[in-house]
């Protein structure tokens, strides 16, 4: 009797779970943690394709031939290996800002999702014991909608309480460098208002406006430009991280625990 009422209780707070989701506070947590670190990538995001089009414009400057030499060239062509860097890296970014944007999305669907499976797996556990049957699908059900329901979101909360500790100092690190070497963007478009007609994009583009500040900026970027590609690669390895790697490892542990009590329950 005991055990009915147990099943009763948790089926009823496990419906009531999933009809309010949205004040769930462990899902909200975990949502709020992935939101950072996609918001975070979509800043990078934005300091790539910002380098990249100066990169990209810098190596369409034409210098005129001389007295000996006809035609134009395009000395800074040697950005070229940089550029195409920079630009694959934005998009290996991008991947993991839209992927990030998903999970933080599906984690409360698919904690619903787990649930319902709860309450359905006490809803069976109370048929099979009405009919005087041994716990059959009912506990299987049981351990992986709990998984669902609570290690999925569990994982990304406690990501979230060591990750910024464990990654801190490289993150500063490695973002220090390329607001170094990134300097003269960063400052034309925090100076930028977006008020005057053109916007900060004007603004932007504007100071790099002769041949000279396009070889200057080139070639401080070129002159660091392993810094620059390697920094960038660490933030991405953060990225990978905070929400991919520790949050698996944290998961796998759970999984790993959630498969063996099913099996141990499954007659």
């Amino acid at each position: 009797m005991r055990v009915t009422a147990v099943l009763i209780v948790v089926a009823i707070l496990a419906a009531g779970v999933a009809l309010f989701a949205r004040d769930n506070p462990l899902v909200t947590r975990a949502q709020g943690y992935a939101e950072t670190v996609a918001t975070n990538a979509a800043a990078t995001y934005v300091t790539l394709r910002t380098l990249n089009a100066f990169l990209s414009t810098a190596q369409e400057v034409e210098v005129g031939g001389s007295l000996f030499v006809s035609g134009n060239v395009q000395p800074l062509k040697v950005l070229e290996p940089i550029d195409d860097t920079v630009e694959r890296v934005a998009g290996a970014i991008f991947v993991v800002m839209a992927a990030t944007g998903l999970l933080a999305v599906a984690l409360g669907p698919v904690g619903v999702g787990g649930w319902v499976l709860v309450a359905l797996a006490c809803a069976i556990a109370l048929i099979e014991r009405g009919v005087g049957r041994s716990p059959g699908v009912s506990r299987p059900l049981l351990i992986y909608g709990g998984f669902l329901a609570l290690a999925l979101p569990l994982a990304f909360v406690l990501a979230a309480t060591v990750a910024d500790a464990m990654t801190d100092a490289v993150w500063l690190r490695h973002q220090a460098i390329i607001a170094e070497i990134t300097r003269g963007i960063a400052e034309v478009a925090e100076t930028g208002t977006g008020e005057e007609e053109g916007g900060w994009i004007v603004t932007l583009i504007e100071p790099l406006g002769s041949i000279g500040e396009y070889r200057d900026f080139a070639t401080g970027v070129y002159g660091r430009a392993d810094e620059l590609v390697a920094s960038f690669v660490m933030i991405l390895a953060v990225f990978l991280f905070k929400i991919f790697v520790l949050p698996l490892l944290v998961l796998g542990g759970f999984f790993v625990a959630a498969r063996h009590l099913a099996r141990r329950a499954t007659p």
